[in-house]
């Protein structure tokens, strides 16, 4: 495994020299990966790559992609259609030639893979993985042998790789970024209020937040039961109905508070005083280094992802995931302790900001992209 871009040093700034890249990525917005994708094409644009930027046609993802200056191409990208994939992709390479391709989700990776098997991927495929591998050893495998690197966002990623048929010499690691733009935008009184609203927010409960589609929140609601200081869980993505079986049995001294994905969640750490992410496994998540750049002390489970990030006890908390006990343990601990709540939310603050810096991210993908193509590092 290559470690391109580590979090423990600075790599040196390059420059992408009009070097062409196309971007591709088949989710529609709003996640984790897409917002990566988005946000690391906008800085190799602005270190002189020329982007190209292919998406769904008619998604959030466009929109944002055409309103920050990229080179967008809406693809109608089919569900279970890899041949037809593979020829829209086919087609926007031979209309805008590019030097290297870089695929971040599964469809367009499946697309692409199958166009590097029949011959007809002429250039250089960087493929990324922001999830640790669910797919079976085979695919991994044909994967590997088309691409001419891997991208991990962190050591654990690589290391499942590696077991799943992805050849070690072509991996490298090069971590997620903070975007900051997301975190440090101006804030009004209006969209706190808002939110403290919709969470029927009282003084009397505390407010501990999930920012975190449907994983493993239903840990968390059994801890509940030996939580002793009131809290409202706010459960910001998981869905209206998530767990309703476990939200029913919580008890009365507690509140929860489920809904679906939004965009724009920002507002609501300005009222939490304290973020979890329980997940049976994790890449490197944005949500949690947007909660550390806030200073918000984070409960997370320790799986490697998330250990990538966080020391125990020193920027975080790091628990077994199969022991409610001890998340209700750290969270009537943190919540009864302003003092280790702050230094905690200070040292993930720096964490973030210090060495998951999306410049990082940014100068370590431009150098996969020079490795792969034969170019000098700078």
């Amino acid at each position: 495994m290559r470690p391109v871009a580590e979090s423990a040093r600075e790599p040196p700034r390059t420059s992408g020299d009009g070097l062409r890249v196309l971007q591709v990525i088949q989710q529609p917005g709003g996640t984790g990966a897409s917002l990566s994708t988005l946000h690391l094409s906008i800085g190799l644009a602005e270190r002189g790559m020329k982007v190209r930027f292919a998406c769904p046609a008619g998604t959030e993802l466009e929109e944002d992609a055409r309103s920050a200056g990229l080179e967008v191409d809406a693809l109608p990208f089919a569900r279970r259609g890899r041949r037809h994939n593979a020829a829209l992709l086919r087609d926007l390479m031979a209309r805008h030639p590019v030097d290297v391709v870089n695929s971040h989700s599964a469809r367009d990776r499946k697309a692409l893979t199958w166009l590097g098997l029949t011959r007809r991927l002429t250039v250089p495929l960087v493929v990324t993985r922001r999830q640790m591998p669910r797919s079976f050893y085979l695919e991994n495998w044909l994967s590997g042998r088309v691409a001419s690197r891997v991208v991990a966002v962190s050591p654990a990623v690589a290391e499942a790789l590696g077991r799943r048929g992805i050849p070690r010499q072509k991996i490298a690691v090069v971590p997620n970024g903070l975007i900051v733009a997301r975190v440090d935008r101006p804030l009004s009184t209006a969209e706190v209020e808002t939110w403290r609203r919709r969470i029927e927010w009282d003084p009397n409960r505390r407010t501990v937040l999930i920012a975190a589609r449907r994983k493993a929140q239903d840990v968390v609601l059994r801890a509940l039961h030996s939580v002793t200081t009131p809290v409202r869980l706010v459960m910001a993505g998981a869905g209206e109905d998530a767990f309703s079986h476990l939200v029913a049995k919580v008890p009365d001294r507690h509140a929860v508070v489920s809904f679906n994905f939004e965009r724009d969640i920002r507002p609501l750490y300005e009222l939490a005083d304290l973020a979890l992410l329980p997940t049976w496994d994790e890449g490197l998540s944005q949500a949690l280094l947007e909660a550390l750049a806030l200073g918000c002390p984070v409960v997370a489970s320790a799986v490697p992802g998330n250990a990538y990030v966080l020391k125990d006890g020193v920027n975080g908390r790091l628990l077994p995931l199969d022991a409610p006990e001890r998340w209700a343990q750290a969270i009537d601990e943190l919540l009864g302790d302003q003092n280790l709540r702050g230094r905690l939310g200070a040292a993930g603050r720096r964490t973030a900001r210090e060495d998951f810096s999306l410049d990082r991210t940014v100068s370590g993908t431009l150098a996969v992209y020079r490795d792969v193509l034969g170019l000098p590092g700078r």
